[in-house]
């Protein structure tokens, strides 16, 4: 095997060795919860990771025929629907038994890794040149991995054993937001496809936006900015977090291992949905940020040159972010001031996936590239979902390329999340 084939098999046992480890952490008895009404069972995920490597890179991209027909298809896409009506319109009442799945996954892995040199060798082809595939289905097993734990952290206490190789973050105040200036400037969105080994489809082709000027809060809000304006607002219900219980012994932040008390998460980014955070943003006069406003915080500086990452191009490490599973929650704001941006604006890059009020959209030139997942990134440019930029603690180092593009229905409370408020 060619020292790019054993690259990539090595990136693909790491992924599957982290998958493996999130959904231990799942009773088997429980696999047939459903902690997020809006999504199908575990059961379904633990399916749909091999299902769809095995889709795309020996059918789509080999020509191969189906590993197993029933279980290719069933297990071959996920749900993103409105409301849980369409969840269980979507969604079937009897699915294949754990021990079933397993054994597919299991002989799945074992069949896929073989074929790593034959994509290699069909430099030809688009969707294998680089290896463009292969990395298509590293980077869908990535996000489902934080996706994953969206659903952990919704299951009822106590149910997801916590153990100290899962260390949640310390506890604290964290520092609270200061405005912090940005001139007028450029900001670069997406990439070129040639210039880059893999990126989404969404992510091409490059652009280039004026930015004009603005104020920016340098940390995100918090969990204890958002009781003070949820006081200030009388306590609206539409405005309580999801990320939030009320205990017998008072409030609560939900974690993959259960709610720790208000005052640990205190100082943690406050995780609501696009449209709460907007709320916010208006009563504090400002807006939520621009996808733009966001690159040009983040990557540009006062002499108009630009950064790999907000710190400069050092590659990631701890004391840059709460990202890459290091921790297993988010950190009270102000933990990093090492990965600031040159404008001196922090944690631009993990410890939340920060709203926008920027629609998911094409960009210009954009085409479905990859033939294999044509629908990827077109079938939620629809208004209804909104670009969301970063990282979380969740979030596998090799998405924080500048060019990655995330995105989220912006009522969808769930995922582990940020905002801060700009102001012009």
């Amino acid at each position: 095997m060619s020292t790019q084939a054993e690259l990539f098999s090595q990136r693909l046992r790491a992924a599957w060795q982290r998958s493996d480890q999130i959904l231990g952490l799942i009773p088997q008895h429980c696999y047939l919860n459903r902690p997020i009404g809006l999504r199908h069972p575990f059961l379904f995920y633990l399916g749909h990771l091999p299902a769809f490597a095995w889709n795309q890179v020996a059918c789509s991209a080999l020509g191969l025929p189906h590993f197993s027909q029933l279980l290719d298809l069933l297990f071959e896409r996920g749900i993103d629907p409105e409301g849980e009506d369409g969840a269980r319109a979507q969604s079937i009442q009897q699915w294949p038994s754990l021990r079933e799945v397993l054994a597919y996954r299991d002989a799945v892995r074992t069949a896929l890794l073989p074929l790593i040199p034959q994509v290699l060798e069909r430099s030809h082809d688009a969707l294998c040149e680089h290896g463009r595939v292969l990395n298509l289905v590293i980077e869908h097993e990535l996000m489902h991995q934080e996706t994953l734990l969206y659903m952990l952290a919704e299951c009822p206490p106590g149910i997801i054993p916590h153990s100290p190789l899962y260390p949640l973050s310390k506890g604290g105040a964290g520092r609270a937001a200061e405005q912090v200036f940005i001139p007028a400037g450029e900001a670069t969105i997406g990439a070129r496809f040639t210039e880059i080994p893999f990126g989404w489809d969404n992510e091409f082709e490059q652009t280039t936006v004026t930015v004009p000027s603005f104020l920016i809060d340098s940390l995100p809000v918090r969990n204890s900015d958002w009781l003070v304006f949820l006081t200030s607002q009388g306590h609206a219900e539409e405005l309580f977090p999801n990320a939030w219980l009320r205990g017998p012994t008072g409030l609560q932040v939900k974690t993959v291992f259960g709610p720790v008390p208000f005052e640990h998460a205190e100082g943690w980014p406050v995780q609501v949905t696009g449209q709460q955070a907007r709320v916010f943003c208006a009563a504090a006069g400002g807006q939520l940020p621009t996808e733009a406003e966001l690159h040009r915080a983040a990557y540009g500086s006062p002499d108009n040159a630009s950064r790999y990452f907000p710190w400069g191009s050092a590659a990631p490490a701890a004391e840059h972010g709460n990202f890459g599973f290091r921790q297993w929650s988010p950190a009270p704001t102000g933990h990093s001031p090492a990965g600031a941006s040159a404008f001196g604006v922090e944690e631009l890059v993990g410890n939340g996936w920060e709203w926008t009020c920027t629609p998911f959209a094409p960009l210009p030139g954009f085409r479905a590239w990859a033939r294999s997942y044509p629908g990827y990134s077109q079938d939620f440019f629809d208004g209804a979902h909104d670009i969301v930029f970063g990282a979380s603690w969740a979030t596998d180092e090799v998405l924080l390329r500048p060019s990655f593009r995330n995105w989220y229905r912006h009522s969808y409370p769930y995922p582990f999340s940020s905002f801060r408020v700009v102001r012009k």
